[in-house]
């Protein structure tokens, strides 16, 4: 009989909001020590986690969602993992049960190409970093206000403060 290695639940989305909400920090503070690509993992990796979150507390109506057995089983057991070829669908599948981050992904895809591509012309959106500063400013407040919206009891606010004091550097700066 399979066992689970770790029971997802309210402790997972803690810990995965927690995470998402460092991420954020953190590609903020790379961003202004001259990390850009780094910065954009980080940005994109903040989204990942705040999926996963979403997957688990909505673990029921996804399922529901499914349109047979092997996507209700993968749904199950790999969905809150989030694989990155499955962003976009589990953003859509979101959607329909009343949780639109669709533009967050897109963003965030786009920030992932960026960090493996940089500004190569075939493989990334970006031919500047002030557009790549604008897009990550962008996913930055929009993970943070769909957490504040959706799980604002997980919140630490100190690292909120220093997120909104990280975002005004930026901005104040362009």
């Amino acid at each position: 009989m399979e066992k689970d290695l770790y029971k997802v639940g309210e402790d997972y989305v803690e810990a995965r909001i927690i995470e998402s909400l460092s991420d954020l920090l953190l590609s903020l503070t790379l961003w202004k020590e001259g990390y850009t690509r780094n910065s954009a993992g980080k940005a994109f990796s903040a989204v990942k986690a705040l999926m996963s979150a979403f997957i688990v507390t909505n673990e029921d109506k996804l399922i529901n969602l499914a349109k047979d057995d092997q996507e209700r089983k993968w749904i199950k057991k790999k969905a809150h993992v989030v694989p990155t070829h499955g962003m976009y669908g589990l953003a859509q599948l979101l959607r329909k049960i009343g949780i639109d981050i669709v533009n967050l992904v897109n963003y965030a895809l786009d920030l992932h190409d960026y960090q493996y591509n940089g500004f190569e012309p075939d493989f990334s959106r970006y031919s500047k970093k002030e557009q790549v500063l604008e897009d990550l400013i962008t996913v930055v407040k929009g993970t943070k206000k769909v957490i504040e919206l959706y799980f604002a009891k997980y919140e630490i606010k100190e690292v909120s403060e220093k997120i909104d004091e990280l975002l005004k550097e930026l901005e104040e700066g362009e």
